[in-house]
């Protein structure tokens, strides 16, 4: 028999590199992406947590959407989300991330709500049976770190051949749950003529003093008058008293002796009826016939009015306990309860007929709205307490 030649012993250990690097093609690069796959995932949840964490930390919902974007601008288009080629999906304006809100009812779970995207709570805030949390939600597009696209049975694979969606969201209690009522600024309160400054869109804060130069406020200088005073911040917030509200509007805020409540005001739009403009001080020659039913105190037309537990939600019915104006900025509680502000519309107080159908408190709106009674009162309240 003829003796076959053995195969070529150097043939085939020259075969061994290209073996090893197919099986690295194959392995390692897929390996490679999700690596890569797992690091964005992580990112998009650092993220949602650095958001969730800043936004949590704010006196008002408005300076929690500013805080969304400062943060998130940190990490788009930069560092890790640009080298694991990451682009955020919609967002608030476009950042990949959205703001909510969860009311989260202690006794009963089927009672707890979410608000947003990116929208403010409806007033008023329940610290009674409700706690708040701010949850961030980052959503991003990964595109594959090595493409496989080319290669087959690999090129449909999301995070290997086409890219993947990840979302991530994160829940931090919000510090300053009275601020929640805080949202974007309304288009519909944009001013009626050049000479009247325009709504921002935050507020100044105890935390953000510097911001107070640009905020059109009555008092620009309220917090050094504050700190001057020996006086010390214990709660604070911004509330808006619609003119043509006939019932008193809760500020979230509950007040006792001991404490001084400051408070600030600016008019947005028309704060009384027709094209008249006015402040929270009214007009002095145009009273109320009797202020509030019940209550001895004369009041200005269209004066913001102040009361501690009322006896009655609508105005009408119940007495106030101080006015609110330029001057009259500081008040002193003599009780303990809720603090609630209204407007003092001289149609209100005129209407004494019991009989009167506008003694109702749906006649009473559809009638204020009738006389084109309008705007808003947008007042800033800061509760102190003294040093000592």
């Amino acid at each position: 028999m003829r003796h076959k030649p053995n195969r070529n012993r150097a043939g085939s250990t020259a075969e061994t590199p290209l073996i090893m690097l197919i099986l690295f093609a194959l392995f390692a690069f897929p390996l490679i992406d999700m690596i890569a796959l797992a690091l964005a995932y992580s990112t998009v949840w650092f993220v949602a947590f650095q958001t969730a964490m800043t936004a949590s930390t704010q006196t008002d919902f408005n300076s929690s959407l500013s805080s969304l974007v400062k943060k998130t601008d940190e990490f788009n288009g930069k560092g890790f989300t640009k080298m694991l080629k990451m682009t955020p999906i919609a967002g608030y304006k476009a950042s990949g991330t959205d703001l909510y809100v969860d009311a989260v009812d202690f006794m009963d779970a089927g009672k707890s709500q979410t608000f947003g995207p990116n929208k403010a709570v409806p007033p008023p805030v329940d610290l009674t049976n409700r706690f708040y949390e701010i949850s961030a939600e980052s959503t991003y597009e990964v595109k594959p770190f090595i493409d496989l696209q080319a290669v087959p049975l690999l090129n449909y694979i999301q995070g290997l051949g086409a890219p993947i969606t990840f979302t991530a969201k994160v829940k931090r209690c919000a510090e300053f749950p009275q601020g929640l009522v805080r949202g974007p600024t309304d288009p519909s309160t944009a001013p009626a003529s050049a000479a009247q400054p325009a709504p921002t869109t935050s507020f100044a804060s105890p935390i953000s003093v510097a911001s107070q130069a640009t905020e059109p406020w009555n008092r620009p200088q309220l917090y050094d008058e504050i700190k001057a005073a020996g006086q010390q911040i214990v709660d604070h917030t911004v509330v808006q008293v619609k003119a043509d509200n006939p019932n008193w509007t809760d500020t979230g805020i509950t007040v006792g002796p001991g404490q001084l409540v400051w408070l600030d005001f600016r008019a947005d739009g028309k704060w009384g009826e027709s094209n008249l403009i006015t402040t929270a001080d009214g007009i002095s020659d145009y009273p109320s016939p009797q202020g509030p039913i019940g209550d001895q105190k004369m009041a200005p037309a269209y004066a913001l009015l102040g009361t501690i537990s009322p006896t009655d939600n609508w105005i009408q019915n119940s007495k106030f306990d101080f006015l609110v104006g330029s001057a009259l900025y500081k008040y002193a509680p003599q009780k303990i309860g809720p603090l609630r502000l209204g407007c003092n519309c001289p149609i209100i107080s005129e209407v004494n007929d019991i009989s009167n159908p506008r003694q109702t408190q749906e006649g009473m709106q559809s009638y204020l709205l009738s006389q084109s009674v309008s705007g808003v009162m947008t007042v800033r309240i800061i509760v102190t307490q003294s040093y000592i």
